[in-house]
């Protein structure tokens, strides 16, 4: 029998391209770029539109793993992912040369120059010829207020609570058990009936919303081969609308992916978004100790969890490199969600795939 509500569906990888779109990789000429160089104690550079820090680092200092070389110049940017056109990048002038080829200073280009001023004529020497229009009276309107510009988190709510964590004890409320149509697989929109566990059941009540959620460990460390605990995977959001002893049904009204007969749940708790992508603590190190759906080899968009955590200094929104020999750059991970000795990771550019094993590590300079 066809799953009703497919198309509904929000999955996650859906969610996670969708909010890693803001580094999608623009196209500018290499001709505006070299133009925009200005001589000085430090090299300048304005960015244009279309520009990225990946771009202008891949350009300028040949490696488009260092950008956050230029990242760390410029503290006035909060947010690597937002950069406008016409503010004035300073580069790392160590690792920074000038193209032979815009020695001489470039032009300004016609459409980034000022406009001439114009000369206002004042009212006692106008033209006699020109006739002043009959104004009648009016009652003057107030200008109305420009709404407030939309800012749009780093990270969203849904890609933190999608994207699981590993912890170490994972209580369950109860399990689904079914629905009125003898399906074993739903989406968003269909009603499930659930189990509770035993001495939960005043703790559940019409309107609440629980996560639903499946398990999967225990996970072992790569090198130390410890214990680190269970990945918890959240799968989506139901609503409760019936508790009877322990007997209960309620509505899904969020995937993340296909919801199962078997899967669990326990109390729902919104995520805060992050707005500010940050610069993280110096000189962390650690692994990749564990990967989404056990993929042994992880690209864009895959979620990966990391040794390190809140304890080591790490925070939502940190960005952290993967690396392989030589401390060769071979992926860039943004820390989604932050646990004590443990965080979870999305990687948002990969060179080559590296699995569970992988080291990660701080920015790297060269």
């Amino acid at each position: 029998m066809q799953i009703r509500h497919s198309l509904s569906i929000i999955t996650l990888t859906g969610i996670l391209v969708i909010n890693a779109s803001s580094y999608s990789f623009s196209q500018s000429s290499e001709t505006d770029r070299n133009k925009q160089l200005q001589d000085g104690n430090s090299h300048d550079y304005t960015i244009i539109k279309g520009d990225t820090l990946w771009d202008i680092s891949e350009e300028f200092l040949k490696d488009p793993f260092l950008w956050p070389n230029i990242w760390e110049k410029n503290n006035y940017i909060r947010n690597p992912d937002l950069i406008f056109p016409g503010n004035k990048l300073s580069m790392p002038s160590d690792i920074f040369s000038k193209p032979e080829s815009d020695k001489a200073d470039a032009p300004v280009p016609a459409d980034q120059t000022s406009p001439p001023e114009q000369t206002l004529i004042p009212a006692s020497e106008e033209p006699s010829s020109v006739s002043t229009p009959l104004m009648t009276s009016q009652p003057k309107r107030s200008p109305v207020p420009a709404p407030p510009p939309v800012v749009k988190p780093a990270i969203s709510s849904d890609t933190i609570e999608a994207g699981g964590y590993i912890i170490n004890n994972i209580e369950s409320f109860g399990v689904l058990r079914g629905s009125e149509e003898s399906r074993t697989i739903y989406a968003e929109g269909d009603s499930v009936n659930i189990t509770l566990a035993k001495g939960f059941a005043d703790k559940v009540s019409v309107g609440e919303k629980f996560t639903i959620f499946r398990t999967s460990g225990p996970v072992i460390h790569p090198s130390t081969k410890k214990k680190e605990g269970f990945l918890f995977i959240p799968i989506g959001v139901i609503k409760i609308n019936r508790v009877q002893d322990n007997d209960a049904s309620g509505e899904i009204i969020r995937s993340y992916n296909y919801t199962s007969t078997g899967d669990q749940i326990q109390p729902y708790i919104q995520a805060d978004p992050v707005h500010e992508i940050r610069k993280p603590a110096a000189d962390i190190q650690g692994y990749i100790i564990e990967a989404r759906e056990g993929l042994v080899l992880n690209a864009q968009y895959s979620i990966v969890y990391l040794d390190k955590g809140a304890a080591d200094g790490i925070t939502p929104g940190s960005m952290i490199s993967a690396i392989k020999e030589r401390n060769e750059i071979i992926g860039e991970l943004q820390v989604v969600s932050v646990q004590d000795t443990t965080s979870t990771a999305l990687v948002i550019r990969s060179s080559e795939p590296f699995g569970v094993g992988t080291k990660v590590t701080t920015i790297i300079r060269k």
